[in-house]
């Protein structure tokens, strides 16, 4: 979308127009017409879509169907994500569930606020010796906000559960104070809305929706260093909410005194509340969160199998995930094939999983797309392009996956690579790989050789092989 474009429809005095042409083409000529033209009334204000329909039928079926068509339809046609309200005209407003919103308990969600994996909620969190002190404080915050710790600023390594505990934190407020409002929002995200706010002259309205939470979630603040001007704002943000009693939960890859280019005034202030430190999980910490991912995803395993996972000197849980995973695969793998029990196949596997998970330097996104492509036999643009055929839906699954298993991206760094608004799109796929290894799912596709058929689990592996390959 060209900048043109975007100052133009955020400034239209109704853009409701650019947001039902952008919905038309989504959902199709027949549906909207049939619940978002006439006598429906669309309205925009203050970064606020109203849509009033005739009854409270047809609000709560747009409202059951059509929540994630509006949301993609609306930020691809103003840049920036908006409040949602379907009324119906004869009755008092209906509005979207919290589930359905984002943030779910924020009644008018910040510019930028961000979805939720579901997954990550406190009562699914791994404690351990690690992690404990990290985790009781996001506890206390969430129950208690304010009264303890503020702010709390959570740190440690790539892939240890910080992302985690903040989105539990959310999910626990929400569940604890359902009528106060939240944000969880990255510190890449929080600077790029200051500056689309600048951009497009919101400044105020972007001040407002920020700091009129309740309790305040940035991850990844370390992507403030040398951004100055976002770090003034931030300043200003962090003081607004103090003044008036506000909770605020901060994460970062190390600690707010390491956080290189960050002003003195910023650091003073991360570190003025609780710093709470989360490192690599000891033993019985792994073992716990492999039998947890087993166990959510329906996978079997023994506990001899995931103790020698456990073993493996793995850093996050991340690539501890990743193990579990390449074994499962290579078990999969060996029961389409009618080799042995998986249980036995399962064992053999894994003296030699550790070095096929092994990659000496990380491979980039663009040649994980490019092994994708080949052996799916499409082209890198099918993968990264909006393409809904089967082959390149299923590519783009598996390349999602790769580079979260063996890259440390967080899922917003893998949509934006995808060209992707919305990073909810990369737990999807990565969701979605994870089940169909699990229910031994197969894909068929057309090669320049004939045709091909193939489980998911035997897809992983081959293209993982073919990565480590110099």
């Amino acid at each position: 979308m060209s900048v043109l474009m975007l100052e133009e429809t955020a400034v239209d005095s109704n853009p409701c127009r650019a947001i039902q042409k952008y919905l038309q083409t989504r959902v199709g000529d027949l549906r909207f017409e049939q619940w978002f033209a006439a006598p429906a009334h669309w309205q925009f204000t203050d970064a606020t879509l109203t849509i009033r329909v005739v009854n409270a039928f047809s609000a709560k079926w747009i409202r059951d169907k059509f929540m994630d068509d509006l949301r993609w339809a609306t930020e691809e046609s103003l840049g920036f994500p908006v409040t949602i309200l379907i009324e119906a005209a004869e009755s008092s407003p209906v509005c979207p569930p919290p589930a359905k919103v984002t943030p779910p308990a924020a009644p008018a969600p910040a510019a930028g606020t961000l979805s939720l994996n579901d997954a990550y909620t406190l009562d699914e969190f791994v404690v351990g010796p690690t992690n404990q002190l990290a985790y009781k404080c996001a506890c206390t915050v969430a129950e208690e906000p304010r009264r303890h710790y503020s702010p709390l600023f959570i740190h440690g390594d790539c892939g240890l559960g910080k992302t985690h505990l903040l989105q539990g934190i959310c999910r626990r407020f929400q569940a604890s104070h359902p009528k106060k409002k939240w944000l969880y929002i990255t510190g890449e995200q929080f600077t790029n809305d200051y500056l689309d706010s600048i951009r497009l002259h919101r400044t105020e309205a972007f001040r407002r929706r920020v700091r009129q939470v309740d309790l305040l979630v940035v991850d990844d603040v370390h992507f403030f260093m040398n951004k100055k001007h976002t770090q003034e704002e931030f300043l200003h943000t962090f003081n607004a909410m103090d003044a008036v009693g506000r909770q605020v939960v901060l994460s970062s890859d190390c600690a707010p005194r390491n956080i290189s280019a960050l002003t003195d005034a910023l650091s003073t202030r991360f570190s003025s509340g609780m710093v709470a430190r989360v490192d690599s999980p000891d033993l019985p910490t792994r073992l716990d969160i492999l039998r947890r991912l087993a166990a959510r995803r329906d996978w079997q395993t023994d506990d001899a199998m995931l103790m020698r996972l456990a073993q493996q000197p793995v850093a996050s849980v991340r690539e501890l995930q990743g193990l579990l995973v390449q074994a499962v695969a290579v078990a999969q793998l060996c029961r389409t094939q009618g080799v042995g029990n998986s249980a036995n196949n399962m064992q053999s596997a894994l003296s030699g999983i550790r070095d096929h998970m092994n990659f000496s330097t990380p491979p980039s996104v663009e040649r994980v797309i490019q092994t994708c492509a080949e052996h799916f036999s499409i082209t890198a643009e099918l993968i990264t392009g909006s393409s809904k055929h089967r082959i390149a839906s299923t590519a783009r699954s598996i390349a999602m996956h790769l580079v979260r298993l063996h890259t440390h991206m967080s899922y917003p760094d893998i949509a934006r690579a995808f060209d992707r608004r919305n990073h909810s799109t990369v737990i999807g796929a990565c969701n979605r790989v994870d089940e169909h290894i699990a229910q031994s799912h197969m894909v068929s596709w057309t090669a320049s050789d004939g045709p091909r058929h193939q489980s998911i689990a035997e897809a992983l592996h081959t293209i993982t092989a073919r990565l480590r390959r110099p």
